[in-house]
């Protein structure tokens, strides 16, 4: 697990037995005890730049070994202002199919954006209510069980693109700013856009990471695929999003 750790003081190695004190000051109505004292620190712009420092600190900076991330100095403060935030990209937060033909399978899509920017990152977790239903009928479009010999579950994809697997299901692919996939926090879920999973109501893990990020996005794609037996009518459900900062 990669830990970023904030310092905003020095720590001294003592070469000799002389005690050293920290700095310190003090008046009737407070006390200062500080292991460093900048001479100055904090942001600064102008119409031509924009700046962070942090001067007089000895060895500002940051510094990395292995898994370990140490920011040395004031203007690191900064990166901790950010909050934890979880979209959903999609105004209306409605997804329609449009009416179904029978053995074509039709996709719909949003994307999600994520922001962890401090702690060990973020993990997002996904369920439904109830299978696709007509309302108050008992019928239901079942949860994709993927192609046959593949076999998926709600916490195992498996490759759907077969036309005679019916069912309804989903996956999420982590993507960069342009939509452009690359599995960044999804990979251990989904291997690729053709690997599906089934929902539950239970919910389940589908895109998370061990750093802080920020805007870190996925596009979850949902897949209903129906036989010429289906019943018609209007199917509907609720798909629930959970986002969990770690700690």
């Amino acid at each position: 697990m990669n830990c970023k750790v904030i310092l905003f003081i020095i720590i001294f190695a003592l070469l000799s037995t002389k005690v050293i004190f920290a700095q310190r000051f003090q008046s009737n109505t407070y006390i200062i005890e500080w292991g460093n004292f900048n001479m100055t620190g904090g942001t600064k712009a102008s119409a031509g730049y924009h700046i962070s420092d942090t001067v007089g600190q000895i060895a500002p900076g940051e510094y990395t070994n292995g898994a370990y991330t140490v920011e040395a100095g004031f203007q690191y403060i900064y990166n901790t202002f950010n909050k934890f935030r979880f979209v959903i990209n999609d105004p209306d937060l409605a997804i329609n199919f449009g009416a179904l033909t029978p053995n074509i399978g039709v996709t719909a899509s949003h994307s999600i954006s994520i922001s962890c920017p401090a702690g060990h990152g973020y993990q997002i977790l996904v369920k439904d209510n109830n299978p696709l239903s007509i309302l108050n009928s008992g019928q239901t479009i079942p949860n994709t069980s993927c192609n046959v010999g593949a076999t998926c579950t709600p916490s195992f994809a498996a490759v759907w693109n077969s036309n005679s697997s019916y069912g309804f299901g989903y996956n999420a692919i982590g993507t960069d700013l342009n939509d452009n996939p690359t599995g960044v926090g999804t990979s251990q879920y989904f291997t690729d856009i053709s690997y599906f999973r089934p929902f539950s109501t239970t919910a389940q893990y589908i895109m998370g990471e061990n750093i802080p990020v920020t805007n870190h996005q996925a596009r979850v794609t949902y897949k209903v695929l129906v036989s010429a037996a289906q019943p018609a009518g209007n199917y509907a459900n609720s798909i629930n999003f959970i986002a969990v900062p770690n700690y």
